[in-house]
């Protein structure tokens, strides 16, 4: 072992469109003198039949660039959320997978950073330290699983954990508690130099009537409300950028909805700053009560106003919260009337301290306390 070896086990696959704080803090690390391999979510069988996967490059490893390798999606069989037996069957391939990879380039983990808390048996045979991330409640998503089961599994994996972090979330943090480890809060970040490139046009800044919204359209985005908003501000565009995974159909005939469909943050980051206003239209639900979105941090490194429903920790930071639909499109109304370039510039200046290399430092010495240990 060199005491440089760090497995990502990650819940994503690789996505170069929205970074996520998984595939950053691994990025990361693999910039600051540690070999890093990447393993991507598995995919169940049920997934590759009902989505058409291309399943070419399943199981590979990639290497990405100095330090860095990515594991690619391989499937498993589903049910291993719900039922012991199958879970069972998945952590053998999960584990047989990624060991013969690792041995591809005689890579021996001196540290495992976990997002995966589905097959805590196997993780022990590494021998290696173990950091757990929890930046989800995976037992508040729907889907083939059995709640109580998926937390009794996360609760092994918080008990195996030599150090487990948790997003800046209060409902994660006492949950991380009650599974007997008090958590190291690291909250999400933004990529901060990016999305502050308008203050140097700020004289110059043009605001449009635009409504807008980055992330993913998914169970827990609610066209009701963004329906709501559509025809109650019909002379506003209302702009979506993201992936469709859920039925938006009430929104299809409504002239004034625009979806932009899959951006990378280079190209919305300018759409962001020159909107009225941009928005959080979550459902209010187990799920998102346990958030910590990344889209807030981005949208106020932006300058933008935020009116957001009352979701995860958004109530900690200077956005507008919108209870019901009028709530929600009376906020709207507010933040366009007392909006203003100072209020912009001090949003921007005041979201320096979410910056990714703030959130790198808590990480790497983390990581460095552990091999040092």
């Amino acid at each position: 072992m060199n005491g440089k070896d760090i497995l990502f086990l990650s819940t994503n696959r690789y996505d170069a469109y929205f970074p996520s704080r998984k595939t950053r803090f691994a990025k990361f690390l693999s910039e600051n003198g540690f070999r890093v391999v990447y393993v991507e979510s598995p995919y169940t069988y049920l997934a590759y039949l009902k989505k058409g996967f291309k399943a070419g490059n399943a199981g590979k490893l990639e290497h990405i660039s100095d330090n860095f390798y990515i594991l690619r999606s391989f499937p498993i069989w589903p049910f291993f959320k719900k039922y012991a037996f199958f879970n069972g069957l998945d952590e053998g391939i999960y584990y047989s997978k990624i060991k013969n990879a690792l041995k591809e380039i005689s890579f021996e983990p001196n540290i495992v950073i976990n997002y995966m808390p589905f097959f805590p048996k196997g993780i022990k045979q590494f021998n290696a330290k173990l950091i757990y991330d929890c930046v989800d409640d995976h037992a508040s998503f729907g889907g083939l699983i059995n709640p109580a089961f998926v937390n009794t599994l996360e609760k092994k994996t918080v008990e195996l954990a030599d150090v487990v972090m948790v997003t800046d979330n209060d409902f994660l943090v006492d949950k991380m508690k009650s599974f007997g480890k008090v958590p190291v809060v690291v909250g999400n970040g933004v990529n901060y130099e990016l999305f502050s490139q308008w203050l140097k046009n700020k004289d110059s800044l043009q605001i449009k009537k635009q409504i807008t919204y980055v992330g993913a359209i998914a169970d827990w985005f609610d066209v009701d409300l963004v329906y709501k908003v559509a025809t109650a501000f019909k002379d506003f565009e209302i702009i979506l950028i993201g992936f469709v995974s859920t039925n938006i159909s009430q929104l299809e005939g409504l002239s004034n909805v625009k979806f932009f469909g899959k951006k990378t943050q280079e190209e919305f980051a300018p759409i962001l700053s020159e909107s009225s206003v941009a928005i959080v239209p979550f459902k209010v639900n187990e799920l998102t009560k346990k958030v910590d979105p990344l889209k807030i941090y981005e949208y106020l490194s932006a300058g933008v106003p935020v009116i957001s429903t009352p979701v995860g920790n958004v109530s900690k930071f200077p956005v507008y919260i919108g209870i019901t639909s009028e709530e929600f499109i009376q906020k709207i109304q507010i933040a366009v009337s007392e909006d203003s370039i100072d209020k912009r510039i001090k949003r921007t200046v005041d979201a320096k301290v979410y910056s990714w290399e703030n959130k790198f430092k808590a990480v790497l010495e983390i990581v460095e306390n552990l091999l040092n240990g």
